[in-house]
């Protein structure tokens, strides 16, 4: 948590500083501000779920939505507010609020997107079991706020990301990845204390729930970063770093 607080605040914890991070950066940031224009959000009421200090939050109100930024932290929900009066929007509000508790108080079909960034993995984080009754319980909450035709988008590091040992050259001077040999998508490392929760295990949550995965994108890196680490921008464009859920409502008739 202290490295997440040094990534977004600045040292006196008094105001919230710009993406600087290289995942959040070129990867988080660079997906949000090109794929949620203005003329895809103006008028468009969104939910962000697990806000944290209310940095995306901002943006997409300053875009012309109706925001709505909820998160567990008191700490993050007060950050959130002092960001939002300092730059006196007044079409974004933040609830200090548990949404598995607090989503049945809004109306059924009420928000065009809902926006999760980093908020789905955060129900397996320190768990060394999937905690799938939690997540089920997201995605039926989120199906009932969402409207018909709405659409949820998970964002978070690529599920693979972190398995690679390293990129190495052939002798043809081709380069080519190598992981672990047990890996695979759902493998688990011993000695690691979270359960990072499987492709599978989504689907279940949503099928169960009336949703389903309408898309899957591994965007690519900012241009900027081909900038500032051109070996990294490359091994990016290869091996994605982060992935996002497109998730509709379905018909169950």
């Amino acid at each position: 948590m202290e490295e997440w607080f040094s990534m977004k605040f600045y040292e006196d914890m008094s105001d919230i500083r710009p993406e600087v991070h290289g995942y959040y950066k070129h990867h988080v940031h660079h997906f949000v501000t090109h794929f949620f224009s203005r003329a895809k959000i103006k008028g468009k009421k969104i939910l962000d779920f697990g806000c944290g200090p209310g940095f995306y939050s901002v943006i997409l109100a300053q875009r012309g939505a109706q925001v709505v930024g909820i998160d567990q932290s008191a700490f993050l929900i007060n950050k959130a507010n002092e960001y939002k009066n300092r730059l006196k929007l007044n079409n974004v509000k933040f609830i200090n609020a548990d949404f598995l508790k607090y989503s049945s108080t809004w109306n059924t079909a009420e928000f065009d997107y809902v926006i999760a960034i980093d908020t789905m993995v955060s129900f397996d984080y320190c768990m060394e079991k999937h905690q799938h009754n939690k997540v089920s319980k997201a995605f039926s909450g989120v199906n009932r706020i969402l409207k018909d035709d709405g659409k949820l988008f998970i964002i978070e590091s690529h599920p693979f990301w972190g398995r690679i040992l390293g990129e190495v050259p052939s002798e043809t001077g081709e380069y080519y990845c190598l992981r672990s040999q047990h890996y695979k998508i759902e493998y688990k490392q011993k000695d690691d204390p979270h359960h990072w929760f499987t492709l599978d295990e989504m689907t279940k949550a949503t099928s169960e729930n009336g949703m389903a995965v309408l898309r899957i994108y591994e965007p690519e890196p900012s241009n900027a970063l081909k900038k500032e680490n051109p070996d990294n921008y490359l091994l990016s464009l290869k091996y994605p770093e982060m992935i996002v859920y497109e998730i509709c409502k379905i018909s169950l008739r």
